[in-house]
């Protein structure tokens, strides 16, 4: 009789660990999921905010036809400071005067020159620190709208072996078919953990 209830509290014992251990992996599997379903959301963020920065710029320089106020005279941090000021920036996006992607890379909007000119009807944007998922999702935004396209060029890793670069300035007035662009070369661009993508529009 005794040893019968013994051999009992052995098994509720037993039982209640195996209930345990699977609260546990339980746990461990929610949290491993909910992190990778965050992290799916800030690789997709990363497009959703070059498309707004873009969007918010061209809106407030449309009747002016250049960014001269934008850029003129002042260094990249300056026209950090500005579009973050002016809330041309998403606000999520600055922090002390500088601009971050959802990745925490920095983002750069830097003057472009003609090679001996800075020309001011035409901006660079800098997107740092991608993952390469994220690299993939913003390399293959289709910049295509209303048959025309605000991209005279985009550049996956500049300056390294990965290099790509994607040149649109030929066919603008009539849209084209380089976006979005193939997922073998953005595959070949976006190859490294942290990858940089340059966009110029107009």
């Amino acid at each position: 009789m005794v040893l019968r209830k013994f051999n009992q509290k052995g098994t509720t014992m037993i039982e209640m660990l195996g209930v345990l251990t699977i609260i546990i992996i339980l746990g461990v599997s929610s949290i491993k999921l909910i992190g990778n379903v965050y992290s799916l959301f800030k690789q997709g963020r990363v497009a959703s905010e070059i498309r707004d920065l873009q969007k918010n710029i061209s809106e407030r320089y449309r009747f002016e036809g250049h960014y001269e106020d934008m850029l003129k005279n002042k260094t990249p941090e300056q026209t950090a400071a500005f579009l973050c000021d002016n809330k041309l920036a998403p606000v999520h996006m600055c922090y002390k005067g500088k601009i971050y992607n959802e990745m925490s890379g920095e983002v750069w909007i830097l003057p472009v020159s003609d090679g001996s000119n800075v020309v001011y009807d035409k901006y660079a944007v800098s997107f740092a620190n991608l993952s390469k998922k994220a690299c993939l999702n913003a390399a293959q935004i289709n910049w295509n709208t209303q048959n025309k396209v605000a991209v005279y060029k985009m550049i996956i890793n500049s300056g390294t072996a990965k290099q790509v670069v994607v040149d649109v300035a030929h066919n603008v007035q009539s849209g084209s078919s380089a976006f979005p662009i193939k997922i073998e070369d953005a595959m070949k661009g976006c190859s490294n953990e942290y990858n940089t993508i340059q966009w110029v529009f107009f």
